[in-house]
């Protein structure tokens, strides 16, 4: 079977596929001919095959690969324990997100071959870090920046405070929120959080007091909210210290209690005559 081995003149055999084959060596008198034979086994060569499966997987998942054309049983193997490992049946699991090359080796008696197949780890996404302001005030925007793209902007209350899809948070009402800025990816997704108060203008009680006084007596306004100013529109008419009203001269003034913060100033009036 020349299709198996050939064998030249000196007996040197030479294997050309796998299988088996009847050797002979004839001799030749004028008597007629003799033949010793001898079956010869070709083995085959070592072939690793062809490695498919995904690819791709996430810490803590698992793909199985397969191998198809091999010659024998092979055993598999990572080169990277760390990132992923790989059973005796071709299950790759994800242990840290990076990449490896998976191994199917074939040994036989002719040799070694070997097939690789890369794999990648994926991780949950890194969410970032938000930065920007902690505070806006009812009515005004600050924007919020991360530190990570493609992720989506939420606000935990939204009759608080609003946020849109460029980190631009707009304050509705004085409170607490919190906004979310949350990244997704085929693993799954993860997210972070940052702190806003939202300001409103200082409210201001009314101002209470006698609001006419004569002229070399003093009358006393107050005010039951605290910290703010008083003053006086007309100053030629009646001057005012502690809410405590001088007058000036005879005619009408407008007493002011300002109280200030952090998005603007509120007023009382009261006219003094």
């Amino acid at each position: 079977n020349t299709s198996i081995a050939t064998i030249d003149g000196t007996g040197e055999a030479t294997a050309l596929a796998a299988g088996t084959t009847t050797i002979s060596y004839a001799v030749t008198n004028s008597c007629g001919t003799v033949a010793a034979t001898a079956v010869l086994t070709v083995s085959p060569t070592a072939a690793a095959g062809t490695i498919s499966g995904t690819s791709t997987l996430c810490e803590g998942g698992n793909v199985t690969l397969s191998n198809s054309g091999a010659s024998d049983a092979g055993t598999w193997t990572s080169l990277n324990t760390s990132v992923a490992t790989v059973g005796t049946a071709g299950l790759v699991t994800g242990l840290t997100s990076g990449t490896s090359s998976i191994l199917y080796t074939v040994t036989n008696g002719c040799g070694t071959d070997v097939d690789t197949f890369g794999v990648t780890v994926n991780g949950l996404p890194s969410a970032g870090t938000i930065s920007g302001a902690g505070a806006v005030c009812a009515g005004a925007t600050t924007a919020l920046s991360s530190s990570v793209s493609g992720g989506v902007w939420s606000s935990s209350n939204s009759s608080v405070a609003t946020v849109g899809t460029d980190g631009v948070v707009t304050g509705v009402t004085s409170g607490n929120v919190s906004i979310s800025y949350t990244v997704t990816n085929s693993c799954g997704s993860n997210f972070t959080v940052h702190a806003v108060t939202v300001n409103a203008l200082p409210s201001v009680a009314a101002i209470s007091g006698t609001a006419s006084v004569c002229m070399g007596a003093t009358t006393t306004f107050s005010n039951a909210t605290s910290g703010g100013v008083w003053s006086s529109s007309n100053t030629a008419v009646a001057t005012i210290s502690a809410g405590v009203v001088t007058p000036v001269s005879a005619g009408t003034s407008t007493v002011s209690y300002a109280v200030t913060n952090g998005c603007g100033t509120t007023y009382a009036t009261r006219v003094v005559t």
